[in-house]
């Protein structure tokens, strides 16, 4: 007996992948706004604030959002869906890759602190790749691949979804937050807008960031 679907919005590994993405538009959004800020000679580098930046997304989206979407998520979709492996395939790419630019990042980190007159664009260049690829690849996930898994995705799915999900623990955002990212907090409480930022109070900030990952509801 095939197993029936159910409303994702009551799964509880939907509402985490969800807020993941929220997360990490948030981490993305404050990598951007201090790129500009540099850029614009309003602020002076930042190098606490980009390499816990980037020791967030090595340690969280790398280690564990990615790959979690690729054992359990895209499997469970691909299998109610053929139609969305071209998708999956792409996507699964797109994580090899943020891995390889996530290391790549940090060794012009490295190198814009060796060299601080000079290595700015470097690191500028590198960051602003791996910027555009995150805000395409969450827009495809939400617009794409979640909508497909909250209208196919069976029971005895989202039970091996919430499990491996719900396990998961954000060190900035979740419920025991690492101390160690309490000034990149504070970088994104300054920067970003609802629901991590102090744009809470800014709904149209808030919906033009959404909207980029193609999530524009609550």
């Amino acid at each position: 007996m095939t197993s029936h679907t159910k409303a994702a919005g009551h799964h509880k590994g939907f509402d985490i992948i969800r807020n993941e993405h929220r997360a990490l538009a948030a981490v993305v959004h404050c990598f951007e706004h201090l790129l500009n800020e540099v850029r614009d000679h309003s602020l002076d580098p930042p190098f606490d604030a980009f390499e816990l930046l980037l020791r967030y997304l090595a340690e969280f989206p790398d280690r564990f959002h990615h790959p979690k979407e690729d054992d359990y998520l895209f499997p469970a979709v691909a299998q109610r869906d053929p139609k969305a492996a071209e998708l999956i395939g792409e996507l699964q790419e797109q994580h090899e890759n943020v891995v390889r630019m996530t290391k790549a990042l940090r060794d012009a980190l490295s190198d814009w602190q060796a060299d601080p007159e000079n290595g700015f664009d470097k690191f500028e260049a590198a960051a602003r790749d791996y910027i555009t690829l995150q805000w395409e690849h969450m827009r495809l996930e939400e617009t794409e691949i979640l909508p497909v898994a909250r209208a196919k995705l069976t029971e005895t799915d989202w039970e091996a979804i919430d499990q491996a999900f719900g396990e998961n623990e954000d060190p900035i955002f979740g419920d025991n937050p690492k101390g160690e990212f309490d000034r990149l907090f504070s970088q994104i409480v300054a920067s970003a807008p609802a629901p991590w930022g102090l744009g809470a109070r800014d709904e149209p900030k808030r919906k033009t960031l959404l909207e980029r990952i193609g999530l524009v509801s609550d």
